[in-house]
């Protein structure tokens, strides 16, 4: 048992490079009901947080290799351990030929094994009181032993020069390998040899003429697909200079890090993540048989990981067609202004420190037509993403009843609008560097989906120095989260306790220059054994933030337009302690000093909004105050709706300049127009944060908290985070530094039993009997210290 709890204690400073995510949508029993009570907080609930607002745990397998005695032992340590559930997820990291050489079983996820041991272990965790979920898949990103028909699919573009006029008789130029290969390889190795079996699409032949933005044109574009007999193009060639490009499709044979299915490593490819062949190949191929071999009622949820895809030009079998159907238009003349240097891949950006990736390798010779043409392009691709397959997930795990959970950093779609499909919007604490901006995004959608829960995979680092996080980090970092709007966390794993050919004890990431190298910086498992007496109380802890996060319904009085659909990747690198605050945006700092809690909003989010009083509702959620991002270019509709938020009173507060064009290329003219109009409508009734005032002084001329605020000439120090229930008020405070902050708290609204909860001792006390507008009331915090307080509604 001693080296089961020693396995439970490696994840808690894991330092890794891939996320994990939380099992639960239900709310906490009994709370959030909207209820009259003493107290707003559930006191039993509170002292002692059930089974749905415990953490949980994923739980590494080795692959298929795990025994009956194995895992009740383990999953009985986990649930003394302090948490409320696990999620599978079986996988080969950490370990080589010699240990695979030895034990078939490691490569059997997938078969009727494999499976038996899924429906015992499911059955044990019922047992004693954990929730159980699974992975949909081994390894990273999704995919499974399937054709190369069923895989993630790309456009590659060859090309070559002719003179004419002559009439040209030859084969047409062979695909090439992929341009993000290198880059790729330098961080880690997903990728199989070139799918030879190239599928032609289209030949087009341009003239190229004079750079635009140090970008070389292209113009008098023609399709000479017809001219193609047998891989051979017979064309009349006619005067002056041409450029010929033959675009073929074929699999990335990008192949599932880690997974353990039968076969060879390269068998497993990622799937096509634009269409729902590739999410039905996944379902039927691992989720269909996995969740049909638990006993009805044992199986909580699923989960879907974090997305690492790449392709020259993403693509897939039907988008030429569905480009058609939703942009309007033939896409396939314009095929050379869609790509770019270095092709598309997530591995590739996080490597380009110059720069040098990702611009166009071609540009029409009129100025905007092609980023018109790309905008849609990538339109069309969020479009397939999120509703064949993001939605085919949620639809499918619905219909079996089962909770569905999402990391949606990484992939095709705007990252609120597919978070918000998701049953539970999963964050993490490595993507984007671990950012309060990035975690606020999955909460945000949460919010405006009205789901009832928010997670994210916690307490992961890269470190150069040192082996984990420290107790007092850990403290922080779940106060960074909470105060972000996520109200449950995930630990990123468990190992089963495994011996590997060696003789040494098996972890995924196990570190150093040896067994396993995730990337260019090596990875650690080793942790202080002391911290193992800590773990039930700190998991006790994070349980009362969740009771008390959980409770009622959030409450926040900004909406902050994201017009950006995705959020830039960073490692979470740390060359000392964790930093506080790292990172933020300085409209961040300036809401959190005013002490107004804010959600981030899409543009599709936006243009659905509806006017309620003084108010306005994006989703199920009301907002008194709008923030925009630079907008350069917008829908007309959401420009539209954004006048009419101003016009009727709503402040709203511009960042940047705004849109004077609408995107893609479909009646360019008529919406540009629109959005023109928009535009000098909006121009007078916006707050601008300009050089004389900064953004923190505009806020607080125009937008109170609606609870609490800085008395006068102040700033709060503090992160604070809000919801509310039938019975009052819940303020989280946070103080997200390594010093002791104290500051002033003038409330903006009445209230009795003004009460102060500690969640590391689980004790309260009632600072106040009663308090009247305008009081103000000292806080004092310590250093990563959280508190949370609660002002319960006058009778």
């Amino acid at each position: 048992m001693d080296r089961l709890l020693r396995s439970i204690g490696f994840f808690v400073a894991s330092i890794v490079l891939l996320g994990t995510a939380v099992a639960e949508t239900h709310g906490v029993a009994g709370l959030g009901a909207g209820r009259p009570t003493e107290a707003v907080i559930p006191l039993a609930a509170w002292q002692e947080p059930p089974q749905q607002a415990r953490p949980i745990a994923r739980w590494w397998w080795p692959g298929g290799s795990v025994e009956s005695e194995g895992l009740r032992q383990q999953l009985a340590a986990i649930q003394a351990a302090g948490f409320g559930g696990v999620e599978l997820q079986p996988l080969l990291l950490g370990l080589g030929d010699d240990d695979l050489a030895v034990d078939p079983k490691l490569r059997s996820v997938g078969t009727p094994g494999f499976h038996s041991r899924l429906a015992q272990a499911a059955a044990l965790a019922q047992e004693i009181g954990l929730a159980f979920d699974l992975t949909l898949g081994s390894g990273w990103p999704g995919g499974l032993p399937t054709p190369p028909r069923n895989a993630e699919r790309q456009l590659l573009m060859a090309e070559f020069d002719l003179q004419g006029p002559a009439a040209f008789t030859g084969s047409l130029p062979s695909p090439p390998d992929q341009s993000y290969r290198s880059s790729v390889e330098w961080v880690l190795d997903v990728l199989g040899p070139p799918d030879p079996a190239v599928e032609l699409v289209a030949v087009l032949a341009a003239r190229v003429g004079a750079e635009r933005e140090g970008v070389a044109t292209l113009h008098d574009v023609r399709e000479i697909t017809g001219k193609v007999r047998s891989a051979r193009l017979e064309w009349a060639v006619p005067p002056g200079d041409w450029r010929v490009f033959a675009f073929y499709t074929n699999s990335t044979e990008h192949f599932v890090m880690g997974g353990a299915f039968p076969g060879d490593e390269a068998d497993a490819r990622v799937v096509d993540h634009l269409s729902r062949q590739g999410a039905d190949a996944l379902l039927n191929g691992y989720g269909v048989p996995a969740v049909d071999s638990l006993p009805r009622g044992q199986g909580h949820g699923v989960f879907v990981d974090s997305f690492e895809l790449m392709g020259e030009l993403p693509f897939t079998a039907e988008f030429r067609s569905a480009f058609q159907r939703l942009a309007g238009y033939d896409v396939t003349p314009h095929l050379p202004l869609l790509f770019r240097v270095g092709g598309e891949s997530k591995y590739g950006e996080m490597i380009d420190f110059l720069g040098r990736m990702g611009g166009p390798v071609y540009r029409s010779p009129e100025p905007g037509r092609s980023e018109r043409i790309r905008e849609d392009y990538e339109r069309v691709r969020q479009v397939l993403f999120e509703e064949e397959f993001v939605g085919r997930f949620a639809q499918w795990a619905r219909a079996r009843d089962l909770k569905f959970r999402l990391q949606a950093h990484g992939g095709y779609g705007d990252y609120l609008d597919t978070y918000a499909l998701a049953d539970v919007p999963e964050s993490e604490g490595l993507f984007g560097g671990g950012r309060f901006d990035f975690l606020k995004l999955a909460s945000s959608a949460a919010h405006v989906a009205d789901r009832p829960w928010a997670s994210s995979e916690a307490f992961i680092t890269l470190r150069l120095f040192g082996t984990r996080l420290s107790g007092e980090e850990m403290f922080l970092l779940a106060g960074r989260a909470y105060s972000a709007g996520i109200n449950k966390l995930a630990f990123h794993g468990v190992p089963y306790p495994y011996r590997r050919a060696d003789g040494e004890n098996w972890y995924p990431f196990s570190g150093g220059f040896g067994r396993i190298l995730a990337g260019p910086l090596p990875m650690s498992s080793k942790i202080d054994a002391s911290f193992l007496q800590e773990l039930p109380a700190f998991n006790r802890f994070l349980g009362r933030l969740s009771v008390a996060m959980s409770e009622g319904e959030p409450d926040a009085e900004v909406a902050w337009l994201r017009s950006d659909p995705i959020y830039p990747d960073a490692a979470s690198l740390q060359l000392g302690r964790v930093e506080p605050h790292a990172g933020e945006a300085p409209t961040t700092r300036a809401l959190r000093s005013r002490g107004l809690v804010h959600d981030r909003v899409s543009r599709r989010m936006l243009s659905r909004a509806r006017l309620e009083e003084n108010r306005f509702k994006v989703g199920a959620r009301n907002y008194r105050a709008l923030v925009l991002d630079p907008l350069p270019v917008a829908e007309p509709a959401l420009i539209e709706r954004v006048v009419q938020l101003a016009e009727s009173g709503i402040p709203v507060f511009a960042l940047g300049k705004p849109p004077h064009r609408a995107p893609g290329l479909r009646d360019a003219k008529v919406r540009d127009e629109r959005v023109r109009a928009a535009t000098k409508k909006l121009g007078p009734l916006v707050l601008r944060a300009g050089e004389s005032e900064t953004l923190e002084k505009v806020l607080s001329q125009h937008v109170t908290g609606s609870v609490v605020e800085p008395v006068p000439g102040e700033s709060l120090t503090l992160s604070l985070a809000r919801r509310r229930n039938g019975s009052g008020e819940i303020l989280l405070l946070v103080n997200e530094s390594w010093s002791p902050t104290s500051t002033r708290l003038r409330f903006t609204r009445s209230g009795r039993d003004l009460t102060r909860w500690n969640p590391r001792s689980g004790k309260r006390e009632t600072l106040r009997k009663t308090i009247e507008v305008g009081d103000v009331v000292p806080v004092e915090l310590g250093p990563a210290e959280s508190r949370v307080w609660t002002l319960g509604r006058d009778a």
